[in-house]
């Protein structure tokens, strides 16, 4: 496991550990702004529904429940990415998927980017079963 308490300003792990935090950070505090302004927003919509509909005689529906459900999709949208899906946006996560991609399919990174966390290694030995690429033939078996 990296130790990030090193802080080296010229060392790229702890320069891509930063911005991910950094960016992380920055979308919870969007998330709890944007869920704020929910609250206050609403609050605001019931307090004129109750101001309205108190008058007697007067009866009035119950109309701030649909601004309230629709902005609450979005901010349960807003939530999942936030919280829920927020590592699946990530270059590292998008190599790695690639990177799985092409394993399934044969093929192995024999010349990997330099510093990649999700090198494939060398490519395996060839096991004898099946083809030694997806392109070659089967080897003969006499």
């Amino acid at each position: 496991m990296y130790n990030y308490n090193q802080n080296s300003a010229d060392d790229p792990q702890y320069q891509l550990a930063y911005r991910r935090a950094e960016r992380r950070v920055k979308a919870k505090l969007g998330f709890y702004n944007h869920l704020a302004v929910y609250v206050v927003i609403n609050g605001l919509l019931i307090v004129i529904y109750l101001a309205t509909g108190l008058l007697p005689g007067y009866y009035s529906y119950p109309w701030f429940v649909w601004p309230m459900f629709g902005w609450g999709i979005g901010l349960l949208f807003h939530f999942l990415g936030t919280f829920v899906f927020s590592n699946t946006n990530t270059e590292e996560t998008r190599q790695r998927m690639i990177e799985a991609e092409m394993r399934r399919m044969g093929t192995y990174n024999t010349n990997p980017r330099p510093g990649s966390p999700y090198n494939s290694g060398p490519t395996p030995p060839y096991s004898g079963v099946g083809p030694a690429s997806p392109f070659e033939a089967p080897p003969d078996k006499h």
